[in-house]
C-alpha cells in the first residue's frame, strides 16, 4: 500500500482515529470519566436510595407558552371530567356530591368574582378521543377557569396534553407519577401518588411487620399497570423477595386463576392496585380462602368506599387528619347530602375546588394568575390568606397521608 506522502515527507497534520480505533478510544475515554466520579447513593429514611440524577424543580422557569390571559366573563366556572356513565359512575356521582357541597359552602362564604361559583361537568366515558373533546369544551363552550379530573390517569395525561397548549390550570386525582414528571406547569395533583403509596406499603409491609410473601394483584389497565410498577420497584429498595403478581385483565377476574395464586402462594400480605369495582369483585374470594391475610388498596380502589365490610384487617392510604375540624365538618356534611360516608378522594376534591376559589378571590377568574396562586409563585398571594392545598415545585399535594386500616380487625 502507497503511502499519501512522498518520501521523506511528514504529514503536519494531526492523528486522527478512524473506524475500530476511534471507537475503542471513545469507550475507554468514557471509563476514565466514570471512574474519575462515580456515582454516589444515599439512603432515604423509606431504606430507598437517591437516584444518581434529578430535576431541580425550583429551577425550571417554564411557566407555560401563555403568560397573559384576559378574564372570564360571567360567573366563575369550574370545569370536571368524571365518569357519569360506565363501570365507574358510582365514583363520579360520588365526587360530584363533593364538588357542589364546597361550591355551596364557598358561594355563602360570598366574595367570587362574577358574583357566584358554579360547575360544569363533561363525561370521561365514550368513544375513543370523547374525553379530549370534552375538556376542550370545558374550555371554550364551559368557560372554565380550571378543570378537575377523576383519577383515571388516561384522562389526565390528555388533559396535561391540553392545558399545555391553551393555558388552563388542571387539578387531578390521578396517582400515575409521570403526570408531574413531566414539568408541565399548569398541572397539580391532589392526594398521594403510586410512588408515594407503594413507598408506605413496603415499609407498612416489609419494615414495620416483617411480612416477606407479597401477592400483588393488578388490574391491566393504565393505572393497574403503573401503580404495580411502582410497588414492585419499591419493593427492591427494600431488599425484599419480588411480589408474585397476578395481572387480571377483566372487570370481574378469573376466579380460578385468582384461587390458584392464592393456594399457591400462601402471601403474608395482598396488595389490590385497580379500580374500586375490581376490588369489590374479588373480596369475597379473598375472604372465603385467606381470611386472616392483611389487604392493602391503593387509593382508587377505594373511591366508593370499602370494598366489602367482612374482612379481617384492610388499609389504604389517608391523609393524615388535620388538627383542624375541617375533615370532620365535611364527613357530616357529605354524610347527611349522600347517606354515607366521603371516600378520601371526595375530600381531595372538595380541598381542590376550595383552593380554586381562594385563588380567584385574590387575583379574579384570570387562569394565569390561577396557576400562579396555586403553584405559589411570588406576589401571586396577598396578605395572610391561607390555602387549602399546597404543592411542590412540581405540582405534587405536600399534604402528609399515612396507611390507615378500613375497618378494624375481627376476631
Amino acid at each position: 500500500m502507497r503511502s499519501q506522502f512522498p518520501t521523506g515527507m511528514k504529514s503536519k497534520q494531526p492523528y486522527q482515529p478512524t473506524g475500530y480505533r476511534f471507537r475503542l478510544r471513545s469507550f475507554f475515554l468514557l471509563a476514565g470519566l466514570l471512574a474519575v466520579r462515580p456515582p454516589t447513593w444515599a439512603q432515604t429514611n423509606t431504606g430507598a436510595t437517591k437516584p444518581y440524577a434529578t430535576i431541580d424543580r425550583e429551577s425550571v422557569a417554564y411557566r407555560g407558552p401563555v403568560r397573559a390571559s384576559p378574564d372570564t366573563k360571567g360567573a366563575a366556572v369550574i370545569g370536571m371530567i368524571l365518569p357519569l356513565t360506565g363501570a365507574l359512575q358510582a365514583e363520579g356521582n360520588t365526587l360530584l356530591v363533593a364538588a357542589r357541597l364546597a361550591v355551596e359552602q364557598e358561594n355563602a362564604v360570598g366574595r367570587i368574582p362574577g358574583g357566584k361559583l358554579e360547575l360544569a361537568v363533561r363525561d370521561e366515558n365514550g368513544p375513543w378521543g370523547q374525553t379530549s373533546m370534552e375538556i376542550l369544551k370545558l374550555y371554550d363552550q364551559d368557560h372554565a377557569v380550571a378543570i378537575l379530573t377523576s383519577a383515571n390517569g388516561a384522562s389526565a395525561h390528555l388533559a396535561e396534553q391540553i392545558a399545555n397548549k391553551i393555558s388552563i390550570p388542571i387539578l387531578t386525582l390521578a396517582s400515575d407519577p409521570s403526570t408531574t414528571q413531566a414539568n408541565v406547569p399548569w398541572l397539580f395533583r391532589l392526594g398521594p401518588s403510586d410512588t408515594d403509596q407503594a413507598q408506605a406499603f413496603c415499609q407498612r409491609i416489609y419494615r414495620d411487620l416483617a411480612l416477606k410473601q407479597v401477592l400483588l394483584i393488578a388490574q391491566t389497565d393504565h393505572d393497574g399497570r403503573a401503580g404495580a410498577a411502582e410497588f414492585e420497584k419499591s419493593a427492591k429498595t427494600f431488599h425484599a423477595p419480588p411480589p408474585h403478581r397476578l395481572d387480571c385483565t377483566d372487570a370481574a377476574p378469573n376466579s380460578a386463576s385468582l384461587e390458584q395464586a392464592l393456594r399457591a402462594n400462601s402471601p403474608d400480605a395482598i396488595v389490590v392496585w385497580s379500580d374500586s369495582p375490581f376490588a369489590g369483585s374479588i373480596m369475597p374470594i379473598l375472604h372465603a380462602i385467606v381470611p386472616a391475610t392483611p389487604v392493602f388498596f391503593c387509593r382508587k380502589a377505594t373511591q366508593v368506599g370499602s370494598p366489602e365490610k367482612r374482612w379481617a384487617e384492610q388499609l389504604t392510604i389517608d391523609s393524615m387528619p388535620d388538627q383542624d375540624d375541617a375533615r370532620s365538618k365535611f364527613q357530616t356534611v357529605y354524610f347527611a347530602r349522600a347517606g354515607v360516608k366521603p371516600s378520601e378522594a371526595a375530600y381531595e376534591i372538595a380541598r381542590g375546588i376550595h383552593a380554586i376559589a381562594e385563588g380567584l378571590r385574590v387575583n379574579g377568574t384570570n387562569r394565569v394568575l390561577l396557576r400562579d396562586y396555586l403553584a405559589n409563585e411570588p406576589g401571586s398571594r396577598h396578605g395572610d390568606a391561607a390555602i387549602s392545598v399546597n404543592f411542590d415545585a412540581a405540582g405534587n399535594d405536600v399534604h402528609a397521608f399515612a396507611v390507615v386500616k378500613l375497618l378494624p380487625v375481627k376476631p
